[in-house]
Formats: structure tokens, C-alpha cells, sequence
């Protein structure tokens, strides 16, 4: 029995897709609302009603339509050469932290409650949520023969990435599809914990709509936080020397694992624990640095390492925020292990890069 199972997407006219579709907002600079009938302004309005209207009008003009019989959907996102082969399905809710589904990172409860109040109202998933199982050089290849057909659609996004979904209408290509994903025991959750907790909060009958991509293709970027922070340099070089050295970084100098850096006052230090151990960095940093120099949490901002070590700069340049911190990318067998020993992450401990587009491929999020 196959933990991922067909369901009636919701896609865009061919001919509409590049405009209706959106990236990760996180993508996009600058962004700012326009008249266009695309995911992006449905996402990013002001209330919720506003944001239902959008929804309802691509419905009613017939630019998003709900397929007729349920089918499997094929995803390859191509980034600098690199490529995600995804399949997307529908998952039992009923399977979620029970070994088979598994999440690996805490989640915010406003952010969660957001999520619960859009999704239940617009009674639809725009996106599927980021998953990926355990894979072999075999699998792979058995994967890559699946896709060697033409797909329905196929066009660059914002994110400088190439989209191609295929639907899975010919019944050779379903029965290898089925015969493939009948091999994966197990599905972690990547990117959507927050939606996850908001379908199981719900109480409702919901079987959400996921893509799952083996973790020997899945990437990890940085996730970096800037912040704000009444405290002078000084005071804050006093409290992170407890449990740190610190150097200016040499120019050019990638960190590893076990070293953050800090930018302030237009400089670049590298931090390095005194003492050797197997946490994760995003756990040392919060618990020894963030925990004792933030009292206000709303004065973080977390940011993709996508944007690179620029963005840091010019955020604390800007003086909106006075300190930035650089991690070095978790990496997938730390997602995976966390994951099956049902440990958790701090919150946005992971980047996955590259993601699906919004509304290329949705679905009724009931069952």
C-alpha cells in the first residue's frame, strides 16, 4: 500500500501558467501587489476575504481548473543544472508521526493559526508541501525512466528556476509510478510543518497534498537570522566570548560546521564554540547567544541564504537591525535522523531550495 495516493489537482490554463504562478515570495525583491490574477497577490493580501475573491475569480474565469478524475502529478524543477525529480500525491493524516510520516522542526503557534484560518476558508491548497523519502542509485534511475515523456507544462520562473508537471495519464506510466512510490516506507516533512499543524488542528477531515522528492536530489541552504538589539557591541562581545572565540573573518573564507559568523559595524567575525559538540548551530546559537541577547523576539528577521551574505549586510547596514548571524546549511541527514528520532529543530533551522511554485499544481484540501 502506497503511503502517496492520486487526487483531482487544481491547474492553470498552459497558456496562463507562467502568469498565474508564483515563487516563494522569498524570491522576489521588492514585491508589490498588482492587478494581475496570480498566487502571489493571493498569498499577500491584507484579509483573508480579499484573498478568497482572487481565489474565486481564477475559478470563475476558468484560468484554474479542477481536473475531472484523480490522477499523479510528475514535478522536475531544474536550478543551475541541478534537478528535483518530485511526485505529487495526497497523504493520510492518520499516518502523521507514526513512522511514517515524520516532521523534524518546531513550529510558531500564530503562524500556525494564520494557516488554519486560510486554508480552511479558502478550503484549498495552493501548494503542495515540501517532502522527501530515502533513496538509492537504483531508485533514482527507475525514477529518471518515469519522466521520459513530454510534460504538460514546462516554462521559466521568477526563480530563475525551469517548472515542468507532467499528469500521469497513461496507464503504463501510472502503474510504474505505483510500483516506485509502493518502495518508500517513509515521508518527511521539509517545508510546511506549519501547514501540516494547522490541517491537524483543524479537526477536519483533510488529506493534504504533498510532493515528495528523494533526499539524495534535495539542497539545503543557510538560514540566517538579523536582528535588533538595545545592547552595545562591547557588552555583546562580553557575553558570547563566555562560550565563544571570535575572529575577524578572513575575506572570501567559507565557515563549516561548528563555526557561525557575525556581521556588526560593517565587519565579518567568526564565532567557534570553545568546547566540541553534536548540536546543531542553530541550537547553540539560540541557546547561548539569541537567548541571551534578544529579550524581544518579534526583533528577528530570519533570512535565506538564496539572498546571499549581501542581503545581511545591507539589512544591518540599513540600521533597521544591528546584528546579523551566518549559519552553515543543516544537512539532510540531520533532517532525517532528528526526524525519525522524533526530535525537533528550532524553527526555521532549513532552507529547501528550490520549491514548487504556488498554483502551478492545487488541490481541495478535504480528502
Amino acid at each position: 500500500m502506497s503511503l502517496i495516493k492520486p487526487f483531482c489537482g487544481i491547474r492553470p490554463k498552459k497558456k496562463l501558467a507562467k502568469q498565474v504562478t508564483s515563487p516563494n515570495i522569498s524570491y522576489i525583491d521588492n514585491y508589490k501587489p498588482n492587478k494581475k490574477l496570480n498566487f502571489l497577490n493571493l498569498l499577500n493580501a491584507n484579509e483573508i476575504k480579499k484573498s478568497k475573491k482572487i481565489l474565486k475569480s481564477l475559478k470563475d474565469k476558468s484560468i484554474i481548473q479542477e481536473d475531472k478524475s484523480s490522477h499523479f502529478y510528475l514535478y522536475r524543477i531544474t536550478y543551475k543544472n541541478k534537478k528535483l525529480l518530485g511526485v505529487v500525491g495526497k497523504i493520510n493524516l492518520d499516518n502523521y508521526d507514526d513512522k511514517k510520516i515524520l516532521g523534524h522542526e518546531e513550529t510558531f503557534s500564530d503562524r500556525i493559526q494564520k494557516r488554519k484560518e486560510q486554508l480552511i476558508k479558502f478550503n484549498c491548497q495552493i501548494s503542495p508541501i515540501y517532502t522527501t523519502y530515502k533513496s538509492t542509485k537504483s531508485s533514482l534511475k527507475k525514477l529518471r525512466n518515469i519522466f521520459n515523456f513530454k510534460p504538460d507544462y514546462n516554462f521559466k520562473s521568477k526563480d530563475n528556476c525551469r517548472h515542468e508537471l507532467w499528469v500521469v495519464k497513461k496507464a503504463s506510466k501510472e502503474a510504474l509510478l505505483k510500483k516506485y512510490l509502493q518502495k518508500i516506507k517513509k515521508i518527511y516533512i521539509c517545508d510546511g510543518h506549519h501547514r501540516i499543524q494547522a490541517m491537524l488542528k483543524s479537526r477536519k477531515k483533510i488529506a493534504p497534498m504533498v510532493i515528495a522528492f528523494p533526499d539524495k536530489q534535495v539542497q539545503i541552504l543557510d538560514y540566517n537570522r538579523v536582528l535588533k538589539t538595545n545592547l552595545k557591541f562591547n557588552k555583546i562581545k562580553e557575553i558570547i566570548s563566555a562560550n565563544f572565540s571570535i575572529n575577524i573573518s578572513k575575506k572570501n573564507k567559507k565557515i563549516k560546521q561548528n563555526q557561525i559568523e557575525m556581521y556588526v559595524n560593517k565587519k565579518w567575525y567568526t564565532i567557534k564554540p570553545f568546547k566540541e559538540t553534536k548540536e546543531l548551530d542553530v541550537t547553540i546559537l539560540r541557546k547561548l547567544i539569541l537567548n541571551k541577547i534578544l529579550k524581544n523576539k518579534k526583533k528577528i528577521k530570519f533570512v535565506s541564504g538564496f539572498k546571499g551574505k549581501k542581503a545581511l549586510e545591507n539589512l544591518v547596514n540599513s540600521k533597521k537591525y544591528n546584528l546579523a548571524f551566518r549559519l552553515f546549511p543543516t544537512e539532510i541527514l540531520q533532517v532525517l535522523s532528528f526526524a525519525e528520532k522524533k526530535k525537533y529543530m528550532p524553527q526555521k533551522s532549513t532552507w529547501f531550495h528550490p520549491k514548487p511554485l504556488d498554483g502551478l499544481i492545487s488541490s481541495r484540501i478535504n480528502s
